[in-house]
């Protein structure tokens, strides 16, 4: 088994969640285009991409990656942190993200 290398931030422009789901450090920021806080959150984001891996989901076009958040997503954006595949929490705010993710290690 490889290591998985440092991914930074992707956008997801194919269904393929899969193929980052388990890289030992992932946040997956399910959102959608129109969504305001989603853009909002972005530099946080882009500063993450250099310690954690930080992949982005359309949840309008991206419906198989969807099925990696255990339920159903009811707000924008849904920040999910996974290690290894597994699905660990939810961020719940988004003013420091970096410093949750931290917490939950």
């Amino acid at each position: 088994m490889t290591e998985a290398k440092p991914l930074g931030l992707i956008t997801l422009i194919s269904d393929h969640l899969s193929h980052y789901i388990s890289t030992p450090k992932l946040l997956v920021v399910y959102g959608t285009s129109w969504c305001k806080a989603c853009e909002k959150i972005k530099p946080q984001l882009k500063e993450l991409g250099n310690d954690i891996n930080v992949v982005i989901v359309d949840t309008e076009k991206h419906l198989k990656s969807n099925r990696f958040y255990p339920s159903k997503i009811k707000s924008y954006p849904t920040l999910a942190y996974y290690e290894n595949g597994y699905y660990i929490d939810d961020i719940k705010g988004l003013t420091n993200i970096k410093q949750e993710i931290n917490e939950l290690n």
